[in-house]
């Protein structure tokens, strides 16, 4: 029923506007694709690259991690020694990921 309405309201004012919308989306789809081979681009790349790359973009809670008390007091002992903070130290797991299995698993390019 509405796609009846949305047509006469197209024939009313000659189906420009619904084409040209067509024409725009097209030439966006084409201009976005690529003929790049992800899995291969992150293959091709070392294990900082990878992980320089796999850190960038918009940041949020994955996971949230639990442990024991006397883990959660090494990871703090953990970070006063090295001078970071208790993420810090956490983020390290992804450098420990990425060497073991970063090129497994391709970035999107």
């Amino acid at each position: 029923m509405a796609q009846a309405i949305n047509a006469k309201a197209q024939q009313k004012r000659g189906g420009t506007r619904r084409a040209g919308s067509r024409r725009a989306e097209d030439f966006v789809a084409k201009s976005e694709r690529h003929d790049i081979d992800a899995a291969a681009q992150t293959r091709a790349m070392d294990t900082t690259a990878r992980a320089i790359a796999r850190a960038e973009g918009i940041v949020f809670t994955i996971y949230t991690l639990r442990g024991t008390e006397q883990q959660k007091e090494l990871v703090r002992y953990a970070a006063k020694r090295e001078k970071k903070s208790m993420q810090q130290i956490y983020e390290e797991i992804f450098d420990i990921l990425e060497e073991r299995y970063g090129a497994e698993v391709p970035l999107d390019f």
